[in-house]
């Protein structure tokens, strides 16, 4: 949620409003009407100038007003030219005031185009949005809210005051405190369900090692006849009329021109005893690995003992970020019927067979049980898992 805020006048002091804003948190991001060190404009300038960089700041994005003291009846006119402007109306409008630093009936407003706007706001529909007043700062005794603003003669919505939690002999601390976190409330909820965390690199790589994936090495020949392979991350199935499939080449790796321009690669898709030929191809210095290859289905070089290979023919390269997109249309198929290795969690992995009908506790031992005894025979491996499940 995006907060619009306005001071209390310029280079009045506004303790309390600050206090506040400091202690909102993260998910609340604030838009101050005058930035720091920006000059005073002309009422008319003033506002059309606001406007124009808030609606690029907002850029569609849902928002609040808070205004501290007089501040909040120049928030009522900052959302109303955004709401003329073709904005949307505020979620909600948090007016202060406090008597004791600001004169609720100065009208200027920090930018000095409250007092341009004072008569058009009263001809002007409604913001349809409600208001919560306030408290300044704390003084006994203190008015608490912009009393002097009618507010519902100018809101739509329902208006309320916000009393902080303690008493009049609670430290300001607390106050401000108890006002950030009933502010907070209201603006997050306000804001409809959390957007997702914005997506770094680092946290792209972590979300997509928990997809198990086959591992494959793609393999072709480059024009001046050498073996070329890479170990490929991402191969998945595309068509089955025509039989196509896509495999993601990164566009800075050594093997990206090769792939991209031959007529033919091969999709090795590796078994569960090739870890080490996985790793092999994914080296940076690979030419070793490259050149033990052997021609196979079409004459292009692939590795034997697989679990799967598909032979295909270059059918289009597409665009895709920091990969490109190679669709290849299948024209030979070699299945062995080895386990194939699945890569998961940044480590190796075979699948094992698992009913619908076990109890989940069950499934995921099972799971467990057979990643320890990768180092048995098939056949010792299937007397102990019939072992446990009859005991």
């Amino acid at each position: 949620m995006k907060l619009l805020y306005v001071p209390c006048e310029e280079g009045a002091a506004d303790p309390t409003c600050r206090s506040v804003l400091d202690a909102l948190g993260p998910g609340v991001e604030v838009i101050e009407a005058v930035p720091a060190g920006a000059p005073r404009a002309e009422p008319g300038a003033a506002l059309d100038d606001l406007v124009e960089r808030t609606v690029r700041q907002l850029d569609g994005a849902p928002y609040a007003v808070y205004g501290c003291g007089t501040g909040g009846r120049t928030g009522y006119a900052w959302a109303l030219a955004l709401v003329t402007a073709g904005h949307r109306h505020p979620a909600h409008l948090f007016a202060s005031a406090d008597p004791g630093r600001c004169d609720p009936d100065d009208g200027a407003g920090p930018t000095g185009f409250e007092e341009h706007h004072e008569g058009r706001r009263t001809r002007s529909p409604r913001l349809g949005c409600p208001v919560t007043v306030v408290p300044g700062d704390g003084v006994a005794g203190a008015a608490e809210g912009d009393r002097t603003v009618p507010w519902t003669e100018l809101v739509a919505g329902p208006v309320a005051s916000l009393r902080p939690v303690g008493t009049e002999g609670a430290s300001r601390e607390v106050r401000v405190r108890s006002i950030a976190d009933r502010m907070r409330t209201v603006l997050l909820a306000e804001a409809g369900p959390p957007l997702a965390a914005t997506v770094t690199g680092d946290s792209f790589r972590e979300a997509m090692a928990q997809v198990a994936a086959p591992v494959t090495v793609v393999t072709t020949r480059s024009s001046d006849g050498r073996p070329r392979a890479f170990t490929a991350s991402a191969v998945c199935s595309l068509s089955a009329d025509p039989p196509l499939l896509l495999v993601c080449v990164n566009r800075s790796g050594s093997t990206h021109e090769v792939f991209t321009t031959a007529d033919r690669f091969l999709v090795n898709v590796l078994s569960h005893e090739q870890a080490h030929v996985a790793r092999a191809f994914a080296r940076h210095e690979r030419a070793e690995a490259e050149a033990g290859l052997v021609p196979l289905e079409g004459g292009v070089p692939g590795l034997r003992e697989v679990s799967a290979r598909f032979l295909c023919t270059r059918q289009d390269v597409l665009p895709g970020g920091d990969h490109s997109i190679l669709v290849g249309r299948l024209t030979d198929v070699t299945l062995s019927g080895a386990t194939p290795l699945l890569h998961y969690q940044r480590t190796w992995h075979r699948p094992v067979e698992l009913s619908a009908d076990l109890p989940v506790d069950r499934r995921s031992a099972l799971v467990t049980l057979s990643d320890a005894l990768d180092d048995l025979t098939p056949a010792h491996r299937e007397v102990l898992v019939e072992t446990y499940f009859r005991g």
